[in-house]
C-alpha cells in the first residue's frame, strides 16, 4: 500500500511539476523580455547565430521592428490591467494609458519607416532576401531604435538645437585652424551615428579617416 501511495504522489508530482514552471513563467512574462528572446534562447538556431554586425541581422531587425514593438506596448498594457484600483486611478492620474495609445500610434508610424529602411536595403542587397529569417531579439529592437533617434538628432530639424549644443565645440575648434592647413590634416570621428558631424567636418575641408 505504502508503495502504491508512493509512486502515485511521484506521478502526481511529475505532472504538477511543469504546471507549476508554466505558470510562473506565465505571471513573470513581463520580465522575461520578449518571446523572440525566449525562443533564442530555449531553442537556438542558426540564423540566430548570425554575425551581431551582418547586414542580414540587420535587414530582419528593420523588418520585425513594429511587431516587437508593438508586443513590448501590449505587455505594458498586461501589466497595466494588473494593477490594483488604487493604482491605475493613480496612473490615469498621469495620463498613463494615453501615453500608451501614443506609444502604439508612433510605433506604427516608426513601423512604416523602419520597413522603407528594409526595403531600400532590399533593393540595393537583394540577396538578404535569400537569407534564413533571423527572429529580432530585444538587442536588435534596441539597436534599430538608436538609429532611429540618430535620424532625428543628425538629420530632422527637431535635432537641430541638440546638434548645435554637442556639434559647435567641435566645429569652432576645428575652425580655428589656418584653411590651408586643412588640406593636410585628417579628423578621426568615433562614433559618429549616422554621418552628420563627419559631414559637418568635411564641409570645412578637412580630409576624414
Amino acid at each position: 500500500m505504502t508503495t502504491v501511495t508512493t509512486t502515485t504522489f511521484d506521478t502526481l508530482l511529475a505532472c504538477l511539476f511543469p504546471l507549476a514552471i508554466c505558470i510562473a513563467a506565465y505571471r513573470l512574462r513581463d520580465s522575461l523580455g520578449s518571446f523572440s528572446d525566449l525562443r533564442a534562447l530555449v531553442f537556438p538556431t542558426k540564423s540566430s547565430s548570425q554575425p551581431y554586425f551582418s547586414l542580414e541581422r540587420a535587414y530582419h531587425s528593420y523588418r520585425q521592428y513594429e511587431r516587437l514593438s508593438k508586443s513590448e506596448v501590449s505587455r505594458m498594457r498586461a501589466s497595466y490591467s494588473k494593477l490594483g484600483r488604487a493604482h491605475k486611478r493613480m496612473a490615469n492620474t498621469l495620463g498613463y494609458t494615453k501615453k500608451l495609445d501614443r506609444l502604439w500610434d508612433i510605433t506604427a508610424l516608426n513601423g512604416t519607416i523602419a520597413d522603407e529602411i528594409a526595403e531600400i536595403a532590399e533593393r540595393e542587397y537583394p540577396s538578404v532576401t535569400d537569407t534564413p529569417k533571423y527572429h529580432a531579439t530585444s538587442a536588435d529592437l534596441a539597436r534599430v531604435r538608436e538609429a532611429l533617434k540618430h535620424f532625428i538628432r543628425d538629420w530632422s530639424d527637431d535635432g537641430a538645437k541638440e546638434r548645435h549644443t554637442i556639434f559647435s565645440p567641435i566645429l569652432d575648434c576645428l575652425k580655428t585652424v589656418d584653411p590651408e592647413l586643412r588640406a593636410s590634416q585628417k579628423v578621426l570621428v568615433p562614433g559618429c551615428g549616422l554621418g552628420r558631424l563627419s559631414w559637418e567636418i568635411s564641409q570645412l575641408g578637412d580630409h576624414l579617416i
